[in-house]
């Protein structure tokens, strides 16, 4: 139901603090390139010396076919390790926007990223990631590889983290090491190494705990078939989300604490046309006050024996959202466009690389039905510093507490580039991501991972992720109410409480390690650990000024 408002002139946001914005980004873009020059400049020396003379294949004696091998396909375990940890920092986000707070996470595109997920490998993984754009994300985990494109990924509100696939991170998964087929090397006898098709299994658990008292333990099971000699793939996916949440904005809003469950499932297919790539997928996804149904397609071209890809996705999501305690004919409607352009490129025998721009365009409803915004008397907004209690908000605002309102559009951007290079037992790779949107969000995100190969079947990788971003435009610490015409207090046409649309960072430091349980000849078995922490600081928010994160991954993998 709608309340009349008295519509009231809100001043622009700081000039100061917007050129401070755009600076950041500015720097952001220099330093990214410098690190993409340089990585390639290493990459190009390294390679010289076997460029001068390629490796032919002794079956055919192409030397083109000799070359692809020699940039092999990259490891799968690093881009679901990317997936689990922009996923987990959405579901984190999700639960603190609910009842009172930010509403469903839909993470990824930026915060991280989102999304989120079984994805062929033709079509890029385009998670969402909450955060502004990154506080949206969709669903976390159960967007499909051609979702939510663009969103600022913000860390646990993740950040529109996310995006992962060859096509769309081609250049962030790892470049896997040559094998060597001497009389010391078993010789794989799977149905893979055989042309046949080949299934995989992979049985995941991961959780997430903050100090804003946010919890969420999330199972998944993921399976698909692929037979890379016919081109053609077939997976599914289902998670379930248990989440607890009793965070200060629930608290603020005099809300018990609550635990709520979420079902996700999808499927998705591609098939290649040499040298054409197609791909589908479909997701579900149903809590008690949020229903969203998402269907895309990709396609991908490859061109110059592999070495050149460019690709484009889209995906249309239909959301219905609504309260608990509402019938489901007055709840909202909510549909997003998210589109997807990219281009791959080998850019020597041991570096690969792509850049990819997403958009994403949202209509109808886009608040959050259950959170409320305190307004304050007029001049009095100054005196409210930032991080002051929900003791001294209750005490010091009106009585008047209205629900939230934004604008029902929002058109999301982001251009990311990754890089990945291979060296003689390691993996270097570096994405960078800038993000903005018409609601005047700037954000950028880095990431760092060095994957080590310890042993033959050991794997260990340092992760170093940063993200920063300014605030939207009809952002406020405190609102204040105005007199009308006839004297009755009005309030500001556009007003929220979600702090992820506000100034934020966000750091976040972990590892994982990946143990293979088994190698050919027979099938492969993998066991995957992962975890990670971070610190989010807010800096002009009501009630908290930062937030400690940790999440973590227990994951087992098979391929038959």
């Amino acid at each position: 139901m709608k309340v009349p408002l008295v519509v009231i002139r809100v001043p622009k946001a700081d000039a100061a603090a917007t050129d401070s914005s755009c600076q950041v980004v500015v720097l952001r873009c220099v330093i990214a390139l410098l690190l993409v020059l340089g990585t390639q400049i290493v990459g190009s020396a390294a390679a010289a010396p076997a460029s001068q003379a390629p490796m032919a294949d002794s079956s055919t004696g192409s030397t083109a076919k000799a070359r692809k091998r020699s940039v092999p396909k990259a490891k799968k375990g690093t881009t679901q390790t990317r997936k689990r940890s922009a996923a987990r920092t959405r579901r984190g986000s999700r639960a603190r926007a609910k009842k009172s707070s930010q509403p469903r996470a839909v993470e990824a595109l930026a915060t991280d990223n989102a999304r989120d997920n079984v994805t062929p490998v033709t079509a890029p993984d385009l998670k969402r990631e909450e955060a502004p754009l990154a506080e949206e994300e969709a669903r976390a985990e159960s967007v499909p590889a051609t979702s939510s494109p663009a969103r600022a990924d913000h860390e646990p509100s993740g950040g529109p983290e996310q995006p992962t696939l060859v096509p769309t991170e081609a250049g962030a998964e790892a470049v896997a090491e040559p094998r060597r087929t001497d009389a010391t090397t078993p010789v794989d006898s799977s149905p893979r190494s055989r042309g046949g098709p080949a299934a995989h299994v992979s049985l995941e658990t991961s959780g997430y705990l903050d100090t804003d008292h946010v919890s969420v333990l999330s199972p998944n099971i993921s399976a698909g078939l692929t037979d890379d000699v016919s081109g053609w793939s077939l997976n599914g996916h289902y998670l379930v989300d248990v989440v607890s949440a009793a965070s200060v904005d629930i608290v603020s809003t005099a809300s018990p604490h609550w635990t709520e469950v979420r079902h996700a499932g999808g499927v998705s297919a591609s098939a290649a046309f040499d040298p054409v790539t197609v791909g589908a997928s479909a997701v579900v996804s149903r809590e008690p006050d949020y229903l969203s149904i998402t269907g895309g397609a990709t396609l991908s071209l490859d061109l110059f024996d592999k070495n050149l890809t460019p690709y484009l996705a889209f995906s249309r999501e239909q959301d219905s959202v609504g309260r608990t305690d509402l019938p489901h004919e007055y709840w909202h409607s909510k549909h997003v466009n998210n589109l997807q352009a990219g281009l791959t490129v080998v850019l020597s025998r041991s570096t690969i690389g792509s850049i990819q721009w997403d958009g994403s365009f949202e209509r109808g409803y886009l608040a959050k039905p259950y959170r409320y915004v305190p307004l304050f008397a007029p001049g009095q907004a100054a005196s409210i510093p930032a991080g002051t209690s929900i003791d001294e908000v209750n005490r010091l605002r009106l009585s008047l507490r209205p629900n939230e309102q934004v604008p029902d559009a929002r058109d999301r951007h982001a251009i990311s580039a990754h890089l990945a290079h291979r060296g003689d037992a390691a993996t270097l790779r570096l994405d960078e991501r800038l993000y903005a949107d018409d609601w005047g969000v700037l954000a950028a995100t880095s990431e760092l991972r060095y994957i080590l190969d310890v042993r033959r079947r050991l794997e260990l990788w340092p992760h170093l992720r940063h993200h920063i971003q300014g605030a939207a435009r009809f952002w406020r610490r405190a609102y204040e109410a105005a007199p009308g015409p006839d004297g009755i207090l009005g309030v500001p046409v556009f007003r929220t409480g979600n702090r992820e649309l506000g100034p934020l960072q966000t750091i976040t430091l972990g590892g994982g390690v990946r143990l293979k349980l088994a190698e050919p000849p027979g099938n492969h078995w993998d066991l995957v650990f992962e975890f990670d922490a971070g610190r989010t600081s807010f800096g002009d928010a009501l009630y908290i000024s930062e937030r400690f994160m940790g999440y973590s991954t227990l994951a087992v993998e098979a391929t038959f």
